[in-house]
């Protein structure tokens, strides 16, 4: 029997979308042809803001799609199709769809009616911004957490490290391994995928937008010494070194 994987999709392809469709891809590419995994992009109807005759505060209009809306909802389902491909994942394995509604809502039901084993969904990370949308709104990754009734895994796009420390510490290597276990315990439920040249731009101790070989060389061992001490795995796959938290 097929089992499969829910991935939730947003339109703006979000790096904590973008960092789940690498987590999946990573999984898929060591796990069994017979799962399937479900991309779904969940196209979100405006709510009332404040009640008017007739309605309740939050209530749904009936307000429909627009084509615009759609070949978005389209666009961005090929794109997470075709970074997954370019992972080595088969396209046989891949299934696409598109619902309308309140997108944690969808989700769930979405993952009930195909009967997924499992629900993969990023979140958009902990900035000022966010925690006031969160607030107001409510986080979507919370709320299918709260209401699917299969696991959910919420993967979480890396922070860049922020420190009063100076800019160019003296142990390189030391700050990245402490940068990236201050992470893994501040998302200690996710799963996280890293490579040398992923933590030296991620957790980059300058503002600096390209990391030079002297960063990642630091960083892969930093990532080398936390995998000796039994913090993370090494995995090579195609002749890359990959790091996983599990």
């Amino acid at each position: 029997m097929n089992k499969r994987i829910l991935l939730g999709i947003d339109a703006s392809m979000s790096p904590a979308t973008q960092q789940a469709l690498y987590v999946v891809g990573e999984f898929l590419q060591q796990a069994t042809p017979l799962l399937r995994l479900v991309l779904l992009n969940v196209i979100p109807l405006p709510s009332v803001a404040s009640p008017s005759f007739g309605l309740y505060a939050g209530q749904l209009q009936s307000l429909s799609v627009t084509p615009e809306q759609r070949t978005q909802a389209e666009d961005v389902l090929r794109k997470a199709r075709t970074a997954l491909q370019k992972q080595g994942v088969s396209s046989e394995q891949i299934e696409i769809s598109i619902r309308v509604g309140l997108p944690a809502e969808e989700i769930v039901r979405t993952a009930r009616e195909l009967q997924v084993d499992f629900i993969v969904i990023g979140s958009r990370g902990n900035s000022l911004g966010q925690r006031i949308r969160r607030f107001l709104a409510g986080s979507t990754s919370r709320k299918v957490l709260q209401m699917a009734s299969c696991p959910v895994m919420i993967v979480v796009h890396p922070i860049p490290a922020t420190s009063s420390k100076a800019a160019h510490p003296a142990n390189l290597v030391k700050w990245y391994e402490e940068a990236i276990t201050r992470y893994l315990q501040e998302h200690s439920s996710t799963l996280t995928v890293f490579t040398p040249l992923e933590v030296a731009q991620t957790f980059a101790p300058s503002q600096k937008q390209t990391p030079r070989r002297k960063e990642i060389a630091a960083a892969a061992l930093a990532l080398e010494q936390l995998a000796r001490e039994g913090v993370l795995c090494r995995h090579e796959v195609k002749g890359e070194l990959r790091y996983i938290n599990d």
